[in-house]
């Protein structure tokens, strides 16, 4: 993948730093849903072109019957509806594919910082859950953040109600409470693997956007910016330090989860 091999370069370019210890390949999910997007539009075109090309030929072996005048007919009203839909549908999944692309960059700039924390510190980008796709997923001394990455332009800020405004707008999607709901199911999952209950610090994360959602108006997810990320994971006065027994312990579970996906391991291992 590209962004994987970008960021193996990166690493190998900044080998006199100390840096994070990383399992998985940042935007690994969303760069294949980008190519399968774009994999399903030649589909589309190939469905709609076999679809006109059949009618097209029954209409053609029928011009010397009775029924030419209705093969006629249903070939003008068909190829135009096949056309039409087919477009619909392309454009849909070309929306859908540069949402992707444009969620690829976002995880991947997240995730070069992310990657330049101290090695005391363990990422885990693209873990899959029964509740979601995880972004990234960080564990160090100053405690555990599973972090999704946002993408967005504009202005975000606090709705009243625990929610997310875009340019004074609401989302498509209740960010806070799909990343609420991830968090517990991955503490449930930690806790099957190895007993523990950590507390998780849910992050959403935004490389471009301007945020103005105060912390307290999102419940326990906290909204931050690119260039405070770093230091928001490392501050020290959170009070939810761990050991490095802990931290080992909890890394481990995130990544015998994330093994789970054979997609994940290739990634991790190519």
């Amino acid at each position: 993948m590209a962004f994987t091999r970008i960021y193996r370069n990166i690493r190998k370019s900044k080998t006199g730093f100390s840096m994070a210890k990383v399992l998985g390949s940042p935007a690994r999910y969303v760069t294949d849903q980008a190519v399968k997007k774009y994999q399903t539009q030649f589909i589309v075109l190939i469905m709609a072109a076999m679809a006109m090309a059949f009618i097209a030929g029954w209409a053609f072996a029928m011009r010397k019957s009775a029924y030419a005048p209705i093969a006629i007919v249903l070939l003008g009203l068909s190829i135009p509806f096949i056309v039409k839909y087919a477009n619909k549908m392309i454009d849909k999944l070309e929306r859908d594919r540069l949402s992707f692309r444009k969620g690829a960059t976002g995880e991947a700039t997240i995730g070069y910082i992310l990657e330049r924390l101290p090695d005391h510190y363990q990422v885990i980008h693209d873990v899959k859950t029964p509740s979601g796709n995880i972004d990234h997923v960080v564990v160090g001394p100053t405690g555990a953040f599973v972090i999704d990455t946002k993408n967005w332009k504009g202005v975000v800020t606090g709705d009243g109600n625990g929610g997310l405004l875009l340019n004074g707008k609401s989302t498509p999607k209740s960010e806070i409470k799909n990343l609420t709901r991830t968090i517990m199911d991955l503490k449930d999952k930690i806790k099957v693997l190895n007993g523990m209950d950590p507390y998780i610090q849910g992050v959403l994360a935004f490389p471009s956007a301007h945020v103005d959602a105060k912390w307290g108006q999102t419940g326990h997810v906290h909204c931050v910016r690119e260039e405070h990320l770093r230091d928001y994971i490392s501050d020290s006065k959170r009070g939810r330090q761990l050991t490095s027994e802990e931290v080992d312990a909890i890394s481990r579970a995130i990544g015998a989860l994330a093994s789970m996906d054979k997609e994940f391991k290739s990634a991790s291992q190519s």
